[in-house]
């Protein structure tokens, strides 16, 4: 469990992952923050968590401003009193090929061209560049109380090569280096830093693969399971990784993939 009166902190947490992780810390006991570009949404999970019994608030952030993270972290300063626990989990999708590949451009749209300058960046800003921020702009209030648990929540494509993805992967690959970097500067000061990568969970990212039959079972066939995930248990991963107990463990990544990148 969460001791009681912990704050949390949830990127991208207006849905999907996001939703569920927050609701899950709340109901271990953490006071929840969330963060994500929607107003509806945040404000609506935040509700849900409040439900809960716990405190909560939403915050309207774009994680790839630096001014924005900064001053969301400074009001949740302010609201909360404190902040014990970061989840970084904003992130973003680009189905595209590094160059125009012949003969796919007629079955896929798109793949006629080459991926961009700016879809990179927005892809790279989003995952690498958000995780970034949030770790710098709350890592010296979790150093100078001498406690944290920081938690990124990366993919199990950082195991294995995806096809089309290659923004992604290559965004979620930095996120576990950076990670692992984290946990090694800040473990001396009770701040743990850790990675979860999900396999296949329901969400609005991964509607083309779970609405395409062919790519489900696709899908299913790759997982020793035989299923996708379920929300709550991703997000039960994130509150032992967040929890007292779990104090010893810094620099993982962990898979919850049903087995997939065995």
């Amino acid at each position: 469990m969460i001791k009681a009166g912990r704050v949390a902190v949830v990127s991208g947490g207006g849905r999907g992952l996001g939703r569920a992780i927050a609701i899950r810390l709340a109901r271990e006991g953490a006071d929840v923050a969330v963060l994500a570009r929607s107003a509806d949404q945040v404000n609506a999970v935040a509700e849900e968590v409040a439900r809960t019994g716990r405190r909560s608030r939403g915050w309207t952030v774009d994680v790839r401003s630096t001014v924005e993270v900064e001053a969301a972290r400074d009001e949740i300063l302010t609201d909360f009193g404190r902040v014990d626990i970061v989840v970084s989990n904003a992130g973003n999708l680009l189905y595209k090929p590094l160059v125009p590949l012949p003969g796919m451009d007629s079955a896929v749209p798109g793949f006629d061209h080459a991926i961009s300058d700016e879809e990179w960046n927005e892809v790279i800003e989003v995952h690498l560049g958000g995780a970034l921020r949030l770790a710098r702009a709350f890592g010296p209030s979790l150093i100078s109380q001498q406690y944290g648990r920081v938690v990124t929540v990366v993919s199990n494509v950082v195991r294995r090569a995806v096809p089309f993805t290659i923004a992604y992967d290559a965004a979620k690959g930095g996120v576990v280096q950076l990670t692992r970097s984290l946990a090694r500067e800040w473990a001396r000061y009770g701040v743990t830093v850790n990675a979860v990568a999900p396999g296949h969970f329901p969400t609005s990212m991964s509607e083309l693969q779970f609405n395409d039959e062919q790519l489900l079972r696709g899908m299913l066939r790759r997982i020793p399971a035989g299923r996708t995930g379920e929300l709550e248990e991703l997000a039960a991963m994130v509150a032992y990784l967040c929890a007292e107990d779990s104090g010893f463990v810094t620099g993982e990544t962990i898979a919850v993939d049903g087995g997939e990148t065995l």
